[in-house]
């Protein structure tokens, strides 16, 4: 089980590194992929997953995890990347990204990618969901926290 820590800045540049690396390993396997929004936003989850998140790496549906949603679902190379450098998916996973029948798909879906929690689609839904998982969470007195991405861009569509 991962849990909140106070990792050191050279361990979270590592971590960083590595889910760019995968990131770049995936956009190779198509030839594309949106990834300069994986490179731009690796520092963001390497600091969410290695050193502020509780989750489970052999049980990506822990009723006690932490929730990490991601709004802008093409920014999801990045949030695989991340799954895969955090265990959460298994590394073999990283040559099928954006193949017919992968768990990667190039925009993310939560009923595919274990460890995703909410598909994107139409930009700007990701903070109404993520309040209703607080509310949800809140009413279940759980302790578990819900952290939301999503982009600038985001702020003129949607529930925003």
């Amino acid at each position: 089980m991962n849990s909140p820590s106070n990792a050191s800045t050279a361990s979270l540049a590592e971590h960083a590194y590595r889910i760019r690396r995968n990131a770049l390993l995936m956009g190779e396997v198509q030839g594309q992929g949106y990834i300069g929004q994986a490179l731009d936003i690796a520092d963001v989850l390497a600091v969410a997953y290695f050193g502020a998140m509780r989750y489970r790496t052999d049980d990506p549906e822990w009723e006690d995890r932490d929730r990490f949603l991601l709004s802008n679902g093409h920014y999801a190379i990045a949030l695989y990347a991340a799954l895969l450098k955090a265990g959460i998916l298994p590394a073999e996973e990283l040559e099928t990204y954006g193949s017919d029948d992968s768990r990667l798909p190039m925009s993310g879906m939560a009923s595919y990618t274990p460890g995703m929690e909410m598909s994107g689609g139409s930009l700007g839904h990701g903070l109404t969901i993520a309040v209703g998982r607080c509310l949800g969470l809140k009413r279940k007195h759980s302790a578990s926290f819900v952290y939301t991405l999503f982009s600038d861009g985001e702020l003129d569509e949607g529930a925003i």
